[in-house]
């Protein structure tokens, strides 16, 4: 739907057309006062609304579940109101665009933002994009789709070239972007930092405009990734609107030079212009400030939201012998890292402040009497930061004392002084009011209390010049900016150091951080490891022993799963595989919860009674297992991406690797579930498998014609099965309903079966409903690169009924005629 905006380019000179494209600072673009332009806040999501990350201020807020968690509840009603939700939250933060959702597909289950992503299918993924979409923008909020397109890695994100064939591209990468833009109107779409054939994709015109403007009919505006765009000239050229960051950026003054050279056609930046006075006009940024004040609220309602969103994404994967539900008379040994340190985000840019949230190990504990907690082992790559619990400031408050100064003279006067809860302090880009962004330090002092005697491991990292010093060791020294950069803050931390330093329980020891920033960005990591007794496996195990019951919570956390960083294997961190053995080898009725953003491994399936995937739920995950764990609410996950036994087996793993810069999708269609059906490797989990507590019978299929022509499909004709499916047990039986398609025509013997459409459906016990599934057009087309368009096929073709894409049910065959 196109609309035009209420100022036009016209009325600009060139300089502020220029600055008005160019970003102001990390959040926000440059406002035209002379014309009453006004600003406009973007703000980071996908699985909240951080607003501008203040440092130490930072505003708490929502946090939903993750991409993959609501990939898991195939259910776009309910994704809906999450999206409705995090328009009001965007709102409350000030923001008028939502830097969100990620669309891009799970190639493989290593990337570092796969937590991030809905799923490894294109069709699952578009089918829960549209709602995202539409509740956000319903308040009058821009999303902006990401990332265009065939980000699906962190290995040289920023440099790699992808290398794809058209119809690989077209079928399964721009899909869920197309039904953003086609179906849900998306106002935003935010360019992706690779490159796609040669081209940076924020400077790739076959994408920008030719794509996404010309034949989908996008008149919305396309922002960069952030520092993702790179040559003035060529952006325009492709179509992208607004480069970020500011203030240093390739429009601005560069722009103006571009135009006044004549490399730069002035009607071009004209109609960028526009996409930027129109996006104004929608998000009606005239009488919303970007500047009005950041806003909390945590109501009943949208925590029972984001609780019910959390189980609905609860992927129940294995139950032998009816090991779950708890019965209520059980006794519980609740062991394993993610137990207490429940994770209910990844990290990277996705990360944000939470309303205060209960760990699994907090929300058993009030609802099971006499739980036994046992940690069994550390999974923490680095000394985790140290909290209230364990932090005071020279007052004797929890936390530690910031103090804020503008340049990097550390003498200079104080300009802002606050209060930090954690020795971790990120700046994504703001500083709070008073304070220089582009040129400030920051201090930190107060002291950490021990818990326990013995030698402690302290390591700190930091991205810009400074100290760290506990008690009177300096672990961290690095006054000119000189330590190579490590992985953490995006590849701009330094590698960590580290120091250790005995400490006696209750005797405090000073700490104080000194740090440089510029741009808007910092971050301070200051991390602590106690001694560890050398028995937690042995403890756990025993403890599993004297139980009925022994769930064993398994993960990873931030440091592992992050932008800016893929995992080198899916194996679990740590000790855990062994935990989860000798636990197993203790009590048969073992359950083990994953609480990880992505696949890991299992070698210990067989071992384990139970299985319970959890994902990162937000920020009500914790009550939200325990009521699936006590039967209170089923599990209503499928899996969205395939979980390999071993990564090697994963389709896309032989091209994974980058060969001198470029990266190819070598495996093609064959990605995710399609290349496990055609070579005939099994998973460790299929694609979309999930178990209920409730009993489920399928009835035969009834369709509604064996026979169809492509003219009426592409006039909106469809095909529907009805599949009867009854719950005769006790308890409501949730149900997923997958339909796939796949071409019988020996023209097409390569083509994998794809998933088409699928019903989300809960029977109540001792009734039974029609779950009705629908094949439209789209189900049939594919993309002939031949002539560079959409075709339907004549041909039989087999529909697949099934409730995993390895549990097929029923399949039924249809004929389309011209």
């Amino acid at each position: 739907m196109s609309s035009e905006p209420a100022a036009r380019a016209a009325d600009l000179t060139l300089d502020e057309k220029a600055t008005l494209l160019g970003g102001a600072s990390t959040w926000r673009t440059h406002p035209v006062e002379r014309v009453g332009i006004p600003a406009l806040k973007m703000s980071d999501g996908p699985n909240g609304v951080r607003g501008d990350g203040l440092g130490a201020r930072r505003t708490p807020g929502v946090v939903i579940p993750v991409g993959i968690a609501l990939g898991a509840t195939w259910d776009p009603d309910l994704v809906g109101e999450l999206g409705d939700l995090l328009g009001r939250e965007a709102v409350r933060k000030g923001a008028h665009v939502l830097l969100a959702p990620t669309v891009n597909l799970q190639r493989t289950p290593v990337g570092g933002r796969v937590f991030e992503c809905m799923s490894e299918d294109p069709e699952l993924t578009a089918r829960l994009a549209v709602p995202y979409v539409r509740g956000v923008q319903q308040h009058g909020v821009a999303v902006t789709v990401k990332h265009f397109v065939v980000n699906d890695t962190e290995v040289d994100r920023m440099t790699v070239d992808v290398d794809i064939d058209g119809q690989t591209l077209r079928e399964l990468y721009l899909r869920p972007f197309e039904a953003a833009v086609l179906e849900a109107d998306a106002w935003g779409i935010m360019s992706a930092y690779n490159k796609l054939h040669g081209q940076h994709c924020a400077e790739n015109r076959h994408l920008l405009t030719q794509i996404l403007r010309d034949e989908w009919g996008f008149d919305g505006f396309v922002v960069s990734d952030w520092f993702g765009s790179h040559d003035t000239a060529a952006a325009v050229d492709a179509g992208l609107t607004v480069p970020m960051p500011g203030p240093k950026t390739i429009y601005g003054a560069r722009l103006v030079e571009a135009v006044e050279r004549g490399d730069v056609d002035e009607a071009d930046l004209d109609r960028l212009v526009d996409d930027v006075l129109r996006l104004i006009d929608r998000v009606d940024a005239r009488a919303l400030s970007s500047e009005r004040p950041e806003q909390s609220v945590d109501v009943p309602a949208e925590r029972a939201l984001t609780r019910r969103a959390a189980i609905a994404g609860m992927v129940l994967a294995r139950n032998e012998n009816g090991v779950l539900p708890i019965a209520p008379s059980a006794t519980v040994a609740l062991i394993g890292p993610n137990a207490g340190g429940t994770r209910i985000m990844g990290g990277g840019s996705a990360s944000l402040q939470s309303f205060a949230s209960e760990s699994i190990l907090d929300a058993m504990s009030t609802r099971v009497d006499g739980l036994v907690h046992e940690v069994g082992t550390r999974i923490d790559r680095m000394p985790p930061p140290m909290g209230e619990r364990t932090l005071r400031t020279p007052a004797g408050e929890p936390g530690l004392a910031v103090d804020y100064r503008n340049g990097h003279d550390f003498s200079s006067p104080v300009v802002v002084s606050d209060v930090t809860p954690s020795s971790m302090l990120r700046f994504f880009g703001s500083t709070p009011a008073g304070v220089d962004p582009n040129a400030f330090n920051v201090t930190a002092t107060g002291s950490f209390v021990p818990e326990m005697d013995g030698p402690h491991l302290f390591s700190a990292v930091l991205t810009g010049a400074g100290t760290v010093t506990i008690g009177d060791t300096r672990v961290f020294d690095d006054p000119g900016r000189d330590l190579p950069r490590g992985p953490l803050f995006f590849g701009m931390g330094s590698e960590e150091q580290t120091a250790v330093i005995e400490c006696r329980a209750g005797e405090p020891v000073d700490v104080a951080v000194t740090i440089t920033g510029m741009g808007g960005f910092a971050g301070i990591r200051v991390g602590v490891r106690p001694p560890d007794p050398d028995d937690l496996i042995e403890r756990a195990a025993e403890a599993a022993r004297s139980a009925d019951v022994a769930v064993v919570v398994v993960g990873t956390n931030d440091e592992w799963e992050t932008e800016g960083e893929d995992r080198s294997t899916i194996a679990l961190p740590g000790e855990q595989d062994e935990l989860v053995r000798q636990v197993a080898a203790a009590n048969p009725n073992t359950v083990v919860v994953v609480n990880a953003g992505s696949p890991v491994s299992m070698p210990w399936i067989d071992d384990v009674a139970g299985v319970v995937i959890a994902y990162f739920g937000g920020q009500e995950m914790g009550p939200g297992v325990a009521d699936v764990l006590l039967g209170e609410a089923d599990p209503g996950g499928r899996l969205p991406i395939t979980y390999p036994k071993r990564l090697e087996d994963t389709p896309a793993w032989p091209h994974y690797a980058p060969v001198d810069g470029v990266q190819s999708y070598g495996e093609g269609l064959l990605m995710g579930y399609r290349g496990f059906d055609r070579t005939g490797v099994e998973p460790l989990f299929a694609f979309g498998h999930g178990l209920s507590y409730g009993q489920a019978t399928w009835g035969e299929a009834s369709v509604s014609t064996a026979e169809i022509s492509a003219s009426e499909l592409a006039g909106g004709a469809h095909i529907d099965i009805a599949v009867p499916i009854s719950a005769p047990g006790d308890r409501a039986a949730t149900v997923v309903v997958q339909g796939y398609a796949a071409p019988l025509d020996p023209r097409f013997e390569a083509a994998p079966k794809t998933l088409a459409c699928f019903t989300k459906a809960v029977i109540e016990p001792g009734s039974s409903q029609d779950v009705t599934l629908t094949f439209a057009a789209d189900a049939f087309r594919h993309w002939d690169a031949d002539v560079g368009s959409w075709a339907i096929d004549t041909g039989t073709y087999e529909l697949v009924i099934a409730a995993s894409a390895a549990d097929v049910r029923q399949t039924v065959q249809v004929k389309i005629t011209r």
